[in-house]
């Protein structure tokens, strides 16, 4: 990067360091969500998702929040434990949550459409093998795993060996999600994350790439203690080297208010500043840009044969809290503690809290602790800022022909602040649309929050 570039990226970086400006995985942020909304709004959900009817396609997620051990830099739901009684015990509860959600479409006669599932955590790989084939026993019991379209899992690599990843194939697994971070020694001390590119190199051969036709994804943090650009530009050539069909390549959440463990990550230092993050990830992005990988909005990548980048093309491209999808399964349905579901206009969360989470359960009821029911403003905003998020530009036309609004009226407060955000050069505004330049890419996020009207608030 030119000297000049670097100035100008240090004074945008101290001028839109605003803090609290989401990721926008959903519109509205969590925080917003009520815990007035309760079990009956998400069973009203499931009902009027069941009326549609072009039978929509459903993710299953299924949330294992155990860990063998802390990664200082985590924002997931998880718990530390070398007592696997504990696992157990949990998916007992599990098992209990998708019977009651089985019994309810009974009861109700209602045929979920699953297409996918998704297990995440924690470590979904803690699981013993036992654990894994009962697992699959109960989904049966739920799902038609004969028409999933994608079966994936997130793998903790130091976890796993090549037979435990032919296992997972031989259960129907057809993607996995590698948490790498970083390969650099020093930064994985500080995270407290030790796993070698050779275990990697062990793992991802020719005869396990060809098990996983769905493809393979890897999770790199831009931002993590100790990261500079020789250090971080190593680990995204280790990254391109190995070869993954996606790259999901966020920026560090500090949140050490929500996260306490957080901040043992500063006993060397502090974190990458916000200029410094994007530093990284211009070299990263040149990088993986050099060598077949497709941005796929503000931080993900994939090569162009992934069917996320031809959806991309086709503008058919979802985002969620499992990144960019094909966007075949826009709603998808939360099992387990911490976890979340999108069922059509409502957003609803499960409890964090175990004990309650198991008291709910065994009173048959599911265990909503807080949720949100999209107004058509809030689904028109979220709209504008996933096209704003994934696509860098947004056409006033199509806002205006499934809304049925005059855009530049309705929208008269956001498109001066865009005119004033224009003097820096991030986005351009004409009589057709907005478009987010190369340097706004960077601010994408700060650009989408110009919509955002609970941040505001």
């Amino acid at each position: 990067m030119r000297d000049n570039d670097r100035e100008i990226y240090r004074r945008l970086a101290d001028k839109y360091d605003l803090g609290n400006v989401p990721w926008y995985i959903e519109y509205p942020h969590k925080s917003f969500w009520s815990e007035t909304f309760s079990e009956q709004n998400y069973t009203l959900a499931i009902r009027e998702l069941a009326k549609n009817e072009h039978n929509p396609a459903v993710l299953l997620y299924l949330h294992i929040p155990f860990c063998q051990e802390m990664c200082y830099f985590c924002v997931c739901h998880f718990h530390i434990t070398h007592n696997y009684e504990r696992v157990r015990a949990y998916m007992t509860y599990l098992y209990k949550e998708m019977a009651l959600l089985k019994n309810f479409c009974e009861k109700e006669s209602i045929s979920l459409n699953f297409q996918e599932i998704h297990l995440g955590g924690g470590s979904p790989t803690y699981l013993k093998e036992e654990e894994f084939e009962e697992l699959l026993v109960q989904l049966r019991g739920l799902v038609n795993m004969g028409q999933l379209r994608e079966f994936a899992i997130e793998i903790d690599p130091r976890r796993v060996d090549k037979d435990r990843l032919k296992f997972y194939k031989s259960q129907g697994v057809n993607r996995i999600s590698f948490g790498i971070q970083d390969f650099d020694p020093n930064v994985q001390k500080l995270i407290n994350r030790i796993q070698p590119k050779e275990l990697m190199d062990s793992l991802l051969t020719p005869d396990i790439r060809s098990l996983f036709e769905n493809g393979i994804n890897f999770d790199i943090i831009c931002g993590l203690p100790g990261q500079t650009q020789d250090s971080f530009r190593s680990t995204i050539e280790k990254v391109i080297e190995l070869s993954p069909d996606k790259v999901s390549l966020t920026f560090m959440s500090y949140s050490p208010e929500n996260h306490k463990h957080q901040k043992l990550m500063l006993r060397e230092g502090p974190i990458p500043d916000l200029y410094e993050q994007k530093v990284l990830f211009l070299e990263a992005l040149e990088l993986l840009s050099a060598n077949g990988y497709v941005r796929m909005g503000y931080d993900h990548f994939a090569k162009s044969s992934d069917p996320v980048a031809q959806a991309r093309q086709q503008r058919k491209m979802a985002w969620n809290s499992f990144g960019f999808t094909p966007g075949v399964c826009t709603n998808f349905i939360g099992l387990g503690v911490h976890s979340y579901s999108i069922i059509g206009p409502y957003y609803s969360q499960s409890t964090y809290d175990q004990k309650k989470y198991e008291s709910s359960i065994n009173r048959g009821q599911f265990p909503i602790f807080r949720g949100h029911a999209l107004t058509n403003d809030d689904l028109m905003r979220r709209e504008i800022i996933h096209q704003l998020r994934g696509y860098f530009n947004l056409k006033f036309k199509e806002v205006e022909n499934i809304y049925n609004i005059n855009f530049s009226e309705y929208f008269k407060v956001e498109l001066k602040t865009l005119h004033q955000i224009s003097k820096d050069g991030l986005v351009d505004i004409n009589s057709e649309g907005i478009f987010i330049t190369n340097l706004g890419q960077q601010f994408a996020n700060v650009i989408c929050s110009v919509f955002d009207t609970y941040l505001k608030k």
